[in-house]
This record gives structure tokens, sequence and C-alpha cells, in this order.
């Protein structure tokens, strides 16, 4: 049986890519349980993990390389390890810089050294399209020529992460592969993130806060592209970075309109101060997923918020006590 490693497995991505897995594939599934956004929400994910016999759980803080060590026998025989597991949030990160160092560099540099001392010979770090910054028309396209200055901390933390695994790993014959993902969207998702908290806020005649025009436009992409993105990704045999996201963008006005429309309650709509590095576009360059993987988006955002809608009044009573907030807010 295919043994696999998911960290990060409570959250949005990792719940979800474990749930698309064969009851043929043990599923070890590590999170660390943090505060980075409303606990609940990774408690109904995990509820809904366990009810899956092949599914083992453990509750670990990667950044603490003395507990992994301790715990190394999780990872015998284990044939990939998915590197989901960090923390959040361009802006939040100028808040909290040392989470994120934390979280996202040192986790992924001791998971990095484990797989190299126990051979592991697959190793998959998910990283982000923040790391492209505001690109404009232009495409986000996967080299390191346009990475030398990080935009944000967030982005150099998972940047830096990048390199780390490239470099432990380097000498070893890995498969070494970093999806970059570009504003996911979906049921379970972040309850900081744009559309979730839209459906709430309008669900609930909430105040809709945007900070800024709300022209911004965002490569939004449904979770079940990259689910199968990611269940690509792990069959194919060659080391490389791979962009995970839509070609096509839509203004965060735009989206709000079509949830209005869709629940039928118009939007209370506040504008406020642009938030700081926030950027006005990323378009992601397919090549690499297209031709290497035979991937691209399938979901348009009609129906991927038509199935967003269903999930969240399907589990309405469960979320009317989570936190809905943008990443920087306490």
């Amino acid at each position: 049986m295919e043994k696999i490693v998911v960290t990060g497995a409570c959250g949005f991505i990792g719940f979800n890519f474990a749930k698309s897995l064969s009851k043929q594939v043990e599923i070890i599934g590590i999170d660390s349980l943090n505060d980075a956004y409303d606990p609940k929400l990774k408690e109904l994910r995990l509820d809904e993990l366990n009810k899956n016999e092949n599914f083992n759980f453990f509750e670990l803080n990667l950044s603490n390389k003395k507990i992994l060590e301790e715990n190394i026998e999780i990872f015998n025989d284990v044939d990939l390890i998915l590197h989901l597991g960090a923390r959040a949030g361009v802006r939040q990160s100028y808040l909290e810089p040392n989470k994120y160092i934390d979280d996202n560099t040192s986790a992924t540099t001791n998971l990095a050294m484990l797989t190299k001392n126990i051979g592991i010979k697959r190793f998959i770090i998910a990283s982000t399209s923040s790391i492209y910054g505001d690109t404009g028309e232009k495409f986000a396209v996967e080299n390191q020529d346009e990475l030398a200055d990080p935009p944000s901390i967030y982005a150099a933390t998972k940047m830096f992460g990048e390199t780390m695994v490239k470099n432990i790993l380097s000498e070893e014959e890995n498969i070494v592969q970093i999806p970059r993902f570009f504003t996911v969207y979906g049921p379970y998702g972040r309850p900081d993130m744009s559309i979730l908290r839209f459906i709430h806020w309008i669900s609930t005649k909430k105040e809709v806060i945007l900070y800024g025009t709300g022209e911004q436009r965002r490569s939004f992409t449904y979770i079940d592209d990259v689910v199968e993105g990611l269940n690509k990704l792990c069959k194919f045999e060659g080391s490389g970075t791979f962009n995970f996201g839509s070609n096509t963008t839509w203004s965060l006005n735009e989206v709000i309109s079509k949830i209005e429309e869709k629940l039928n309650i118009e939007a209370n709509v506040t504008y406020k101060e642009r938030a700081f590095r926030d950027v006005d576009m990323v378009l992601p360059s397919l090549e690499n997923s297209k031709t290497k993987l035979g991937w691209e988006p399938t979901t348009d955002m009609n129906t991927g918020l038509d199935k967003t809608i269903e999930w969240y009044k399907k589990y309405e009573n469960e979320l009317a006590d989570i936190k809905f907030k943008y990443d920087y807010e306490k």
C-alpha cells in the first residue's frame, strides 16, 4: 500500500487533497492546529478526515526539530511527503514575522533534512503566487530570475523554504516538486480569504469590508481543480515548479455582484483604504502544468461559487461561531 505524509492536513488544501485519495493509500496527516485562523474550522475538517480508516493523524509542530525527531517513526516506509503545512497571509506576515519564519522556513528545513536522512525519495513543497508580487498584464512564469527580491515577508519565507528544500535534497536522487497556488477557494475554505468571507457576510447581512476600490483582480482557482493538479503531480516522475491557477481573472467587485445575484441579497459594502502591499493582479503562466502534467483548470466561477454557496448553506450552523476576518485582523 502506498504511504503518503500530508502536512497541513487540517488546512484547506490538505483536507481536500486527503479526501480525494483512494482507500488503497495510507495517509499520515500532520498538523499543528495553530490559531493562524479560527481553529474550529480545522477541527471540523479533522472530524471529517477521521471518518476514513486509511487516515492517521498526528498533531505536531514541524518547526520544533526535537519533537520531529522524537516522532521519526511516523515516516517509516513513506513514499511521498506532500508538505502543505504553512502560515499564509501577506499583511499578517509584517505583524508576526517570527511565526512565518518558524512555520514556513524552519519547519520546511527540518522536514527536508528528515527526508534526506531517512531516504524518502519524493518531496512536494506547496508554495504561493504571492512570490510573484504584482505582475499586471504579464504572466507569472515559474523561474527564479524575477524572484530575487521577494515582495513580502510571507513571500520571502515561502521562497526561502523552496530554496532550502532544493539545496538540501540537491545531492540526493530525489524528485522535488513545487506547486504554486493562485487564490484557491471552495468548500471548507479559509475564513480569512475573500470568497468565503463575502458569502458569509452577504448571507448574514453583515457589513462587507473592501480595502481599496475592489477593482483588484485575482486568479480565483476552485479547490477541485487544485486537487486534480496535485494528484497529477504525485504521478509525475520529474522535478519542477508548477503554477496552479485560473487563466481568467475576476475583480473583487465582480465576485461580490455574482454572490449577491446567487443569494438574492444586496451586499452592504464599505470601502476602506487600500491594504498594505495589496497587489492589482497576478496572472499565472500554465505552460509547465499543461505540457508536463496535462493540467488546466476546468471549473468556471459560476460553478465554483454555486458549489461553495451550497456547502456554506449545508454547514451554516457549524460555521456560525467561526470568525470570518481579514488575515491581519485580530
